[in-house]
């Protein structure tokens, strides 16, 4: 796995930050804005962070195997344009219409998104062999390194859980940003099961250990009374327990026009109901109003980085 390390002037902080990028991502997600302004990796140098930039397996700058179990996908720049850049143009999702935040059109042929689209590259499409890759080499990053607090975004969200689940104690803090989700199906853009680890396609450990690994977890539907809300899946009670993220602090975080709007509130019951000490929270309860899926390459991105950073501080002075 590819690693970038930038090293601030001045470093103040006790612990580096590792970011984890998304499905059809780089790691150059963190360094620099489609419209051509700094990313977060420089926000966080500048607060003093060791910042760790990852590209995953298989992914980016990071080589595949082509004799291997290597199966490649792209996104198309018309999924692109309806659920990242444009989505109020479209309107797939209730919170959609209340996006503003990306510079530019957002649609094809204005630069800032032909330079975005130029970014995006294909990735496995084995979401399975993607994860256990990614364990094995998120927990050997860390035991490199050192403990970190680990940011991740949407597909990379998934990566959190398992490198935590067996490097607990080098994990000092989990910020999910718009994670995969929700638990055990998909939502939105299709409704099929999924992740029947609840968080993940391959294990985790639960306490007490699930006996069929077929189906590991028993579970039930919480209604959801809101009609821009996806009703939730959680585990039946009593409730496994996530035993090696009950000490680590969690946010699970979401713009308030992505399509994540409407489920990532069952993330966070689900990762509360197994015992993990997580927070939740929606960027406009705070007053930072009409991001989508991509908030960090968005025109506010920098007042996003400011309170996360904050509840960073919080979470391992």
């Amino acid at each position: 796995m590819y690693v970038e390390r930038l090293t601030p002037t001045k470093p103040c902080q006790p612990y580096p930050l590792v970011f984890i990028h998304g499905q059809a991502q780089t790691g150059t997600n963190w360094l620099t804005k489609p419209d051509g302004k700094p990313g977060w990796a420089s926000f966080f140098l500048k607060k003093g962070y060791e910042v760790y930039i990852v590209d995953q397996t298989e992914r980016g700058r990071s080589p595949w195997d082509p004799t291997g179990e290597t199966n490649l996908s792209t996104y198309p720049a018309e999924d692109i344009e309806r659920r990242f850049t444009a989505p109020e143009k479209f309107d797939l999702w209730p919170q959609a219409s209340l996006h503003t935040q990306w510079p530019g059109t957002g649609l094809m042929d204005d630069p800032i998104f032909d330079q975005y689209f130029a970014s995006t590259v294909q990735f496995q499409s084995n979401t399975a062999i993607q994860e256990k890759n990614m364990q094995a080499a998120g927990s050997a990053l860390l035991k490199k390194i050192g403990p970190a607090v680990l940011i991740s975004h949407s597909q990379g969200g998934l990566m959190p859980w398992l490198i935590a689940d067996v490097v607990p104690n080098l994990v000092k803090a989990i910020v999910a940003i718009e994670p995969t989700g929700p638990p055990f199906m998909d939502a939105v853009f299709s409704n099929g099961s999924t992740r029947r680890w609840g968080l993940t396609n391959i294990p985790l450990t639960y306490f007490p250990t699930p006996k069929n690994l077929t189906s590991p977890l028993q579970t039930q539907i919480v209604p959801n009374d809101a009609s821009d809300l996806s009703n939730c899946i959680v585990q039946a009670s009593p409730a496994r327990q996530l035993v090696n993220l009950k000490d680590i602090p969690v946010l699970v975080e979401n713009g308030e026009a992505s399509y994540h709007a409407v489920y990532d509130d069952c993330t966070w019951q689900f990762l509360a109901q197994a015992g993990v000490p997580a927070e939740r929270l929606r960027l406009a309860d705070v007053g930072i109003r009409g991001n989508g899926h991509l908030q960090f390459l968005e025109r506010n991105s920098d007042e996003i980085a400011g309170v996360l950073e904050g509840w960073i501080r919080r979470k391992i002075k």
